[in-house]
Formats: C-alpha cells, structure tokens, sequence
C-alpha cells in the first residue's frame, strides 16, 4: 500500500512546520520519504517527533538521493524558495511552496517555462482559495439569486513585518490572489501608501475586474496580530457576503419587508443565511484552508491531475504584485 502512495519529503522543518504544517497532513495519505534542515537541531526534534526515515541538513543531496514524487516546501528564507522550486522542479519533483514562490515575473516566467517542460507543477500557498468561508462565498456568488459580483472589499492586517516587500509578498499577497479567485482577473489598479518605516507600511489598493466588478483590499503590517486581522464583504446586486475573521459568513439576501404588527417568520427565501464555527466541537482541523489545499496537492498527484492553483494561475498574481510594488516606489 505505501508504495503506491505519493513519495513526498519536506524541505524547512522550522517552527510553522513542526508545530502546524504537519498537523494538517495527518488526515492525508502519504509516504514520508525524509526531510530536510539546515539546523541540526530542528531537524532532529522534527525527524524524531514524527518518525521521518531519513534526515539531511542539505536539500539538494536530498533531491539527488532521494525516490520523490513531491516536495513540501517551508524555509525560513523566503529569498530562497526561487531556487528550491527551480531545483526540485529541474529534478522531475513537484513542490509545494510556502509564498512567495518568486519575487519578478522573470523568476515567475521560469518556473512556469519548467513547469511546461518537466510536466512538474509549483504550487503556492495560497490557502484562502481552501478556507471554508471563502469557497461557500465562491459557492454563493454563482448562484442565479445572489446577482453579478459588483464590489469587493477586504481587510488584511498584520504586526511589522521583515521588510516592507516582504510584507507585500507574503501577506497583501493572500487577498490579491483572493480577490482574483472570487472575481476574475484584475484589469486595472491604482495603489495608496503609507509608509512607517521599514518595517511597517500599509497599503490601500483599488482596482477594477475584467468582469466589470470594482474593489479595494487594504492591507498593512500597522496591527497587532493579537486581534481580529481579517474581513471581507462581497456585494451582487440587492445581496452581500461578509466573512469576519475567517470563520463566520453572514450571506444577505432581499429579505421580505415587514409592516404593522403580523406575525413575523424567517422567510425561506430571504433573510440572513449565517454559518459560524462551533467551537466547542474537539476538532483541531484548523478551517484556514491548509488541510484542503494539502490534500488536493497530494490527491492530484496521485491521480496525476495538474494541481491547483500552480504557476500558470499564479503568475497573474505576482505581475500584480509586481506592479503594486512599482506604483509604489513612483510615488
């Protein structure tokens, strides 16, 4: 049975991997081959705590050692994702990339040009498009009641960051990639900065959709992560969607108008759908889309299906971010 399994090692065994990353493989069918860490000691506390057959402090011995069908990807050096997923992909593997994957669109437009070439797929962690709330909002947004998507508004907040642009990448990232999910490519964008220093700075980004749709995702490392970071509101045409913190989804729709002093009832057809989390149910799967976007990486594998979203979606996403970066450093 394991032999027919996804060979999958991991790369970067760090402290998201070892204390939330793996969790959320446990459910997932898979052979761990091995994993590899720079720090010896990380590596071990990983190796030991979930039995990994084999360990390196070097990937790339990994790569050439090495049976795998996959590759999990989660350094702590977000400037060297780039050259792991070239690597892995130049090695016939597919891998699964913490964001971002790449920083230009040069370095996007050779991942994709080996992608197309080894039949080898990278994806990024773009576990949004996976959250539970955010694929019942795409679930509503198709049906015939709830209208044509007009207007999208979100926020994503964050504590200061490494550096502004990687802030940009691996945060402002999330709702621009989710924003294209929801509502279709981004035609147009103007962007807003406010600029602390650098290590805070928040950004106000408006745009318009190929659909027609208008948004604005505003976005900073200017909070505190303590506090509720998330929101989003998606409007149609007499309906909206608010998703609060990731795990409630308020769904309004044309509710019946309610005069004098009959008997009022929730009407089947209007009124506010909601669905919120029960947190008191003993559950650890986590709601943030990690578990789904893991397991239809490994799944499509497995049936030797293109996983999603890979570079020839996010490719959209990093040109956008490509010019968000340059908007702002003209102003």
């Amino acid at each position: 049975m394991m032999d027919s399994l996804v060979k999958i090692a991991i790369i970067g065994c760090g402290s998201l991997m070892y204390h939330f990353v793996y969790d959320c493989l446990k459910r997932i069918p898979f052979n761990l081959i091995a994993a590899s860490h720079e720090d010896e000691g990380e590596l071990t506390r990983f190796t030991n705590r979930y039995r990994v057959p084999k360990a390196y402090t070097n990937y790339r011995e990994m790569l050439q050692q090495e049976q795998l069908d996959a590759v999990i990807c989660f350094t702590d050096d977000e400037y060297a994702h780039f050259q792991i997923a070239e690597e892995c992909l130049q090695a016939n593997v597919h891998v699964f990339m913490e964001r971002p994957a790449c920083f230009s669109i040069q370095q996007a437009e050779r991942l994709l040009e080996l992608q197309r070439r080894t039949g080898k797929y990278v994806v990024s962690r773009f576990n949004k498009r996976f959250t539970t709330a955010y694929m019942m909002a795409k679930e509503i947004i198709q049906r015939e009641e709830f209208g044509r998507v007009t207007m999208f508004l979100s926020k994503f907040q964050g504590s200061e960051s490494a550096s502004n642009e990687l802030f940009l990448f691996n945060h402002v990232s999330h709702h621009l990639d989710l924003a294209r999910f929801l509502l279709g490519e981004i035609k147009s964008l103007h962007v807003d900065q406010i600029n602390l220093d650098a290590h805070r700075v928040g950004y106000n980004i408006s745009f318009v959709a190929e659909s027609g749709a208008i948004g604005v995702i505003q976005s900073g490392s200017l909070q505190k992560i303590e506090y509720p970071m998330e929101r989003v509101e998606i409007t149609g045409v007499g309906t909206n969607i608010i998703v609060d913190n990731i795990r409630h989804l308020a769904y309004n729709r044309p509710a019946p108008k309610r005069v004098g002093f009959q008997f009022a009832k929730l009407a089947d057809g209007g009124d506010t759908l909601m669905w919120n989390l029960n947190h008191g149910n003993l559950s650890n799967y986590s709601y943030y889309g990690f578990e789904q976007q893991l397991y239809e990486f490994i799944d499509s594998i497995q049936r030797q299906m293109a996983p999603e979203p890979n570079m020839e979606d996010t490719i959209h996403t990093v040109k956008l971010l490509v010019q968000i970066q340059f908007l702002s450093q003209t102003k």
